[in-house]
């Protein structure tokens, strides 16, 4: 197990630091916090089903417990309390949507646009776009699934074990995208 700890943090070493430092201002305090996941990968004695996920999860607990034991005065970033860690993972892709959407064929860009990010009912939509509300309810549904396998490519998201998304690795570079 330790073996397999030791390849599994060396490996996302560095894609942790990034997102500890993107929550803590303080470098030193950073680094402790890693040294912190990685002792407690070490504790691990069963290997969990995914080790990124584990290790992101780890590490999201280990920097809301950095706010709350050593900074009992100041207030905890907003995106670590006032959301859950979906919508929070989520808010973080907010900005990349838009793009994405922008990428998909006309007939599933206008639908998600208006529906999706203007918030409009579909039926609204349908009677705009002069369409029936079956096929709104089709493009709809088709239009995020290419989206989310744009998703997947562009930003792999961080599955927890209740398959819910707690996060987004970086983008890659190739993405161009977002």
């Amino acid at each position: 197990m330790q073996q397999v700890a030791a390849q599994a943090f060396s490996q996302y070493q560095s894609e942790l630091l990034a997102f500890i430092n993107r929550k803590i201002s303080h470098k030193e305090d950073a680094q402790d916090i890693l040294s912190a996941v990685f002792i407690k990968l070490l504790q691990q004695t069963d290997a969990p089903d995914s080790p990124i996920a584990w290790l992101y999860q780890v590490t999201k607990n280990a920097i809301i417990d950095y706010y709350r034991t050593r900074r009992p005065n100041e207030e905890l970033p907003q995106d670590l309390i006032a959301e859950s860690r979906e919508e929070s993972a989520f808010s973080e892709m907010s900005v990349c949507m838009k793009p994405m959407v922008m990428t998909l064929d006309e007939k599933y860009r206008d639908v998600l646009l208006l529906s999706e990010i203007e918030g409009m009912k579909q039926k609204a939509v349908a009677e705009r776009l002069n369409l029936s509300l079956p096929a709104v309810k089709s493009r709809v549904l088709r239009g995020r699934e290419l989206l989310a396998a744009s998703l997947v490519t562009c930003c792999a998201p961080v599955i927890n074990a209740k398959g819910k998304v707690d996060d987004f690795l970086p983008p890659k570079k190739s993405c161009g995208k977002c």
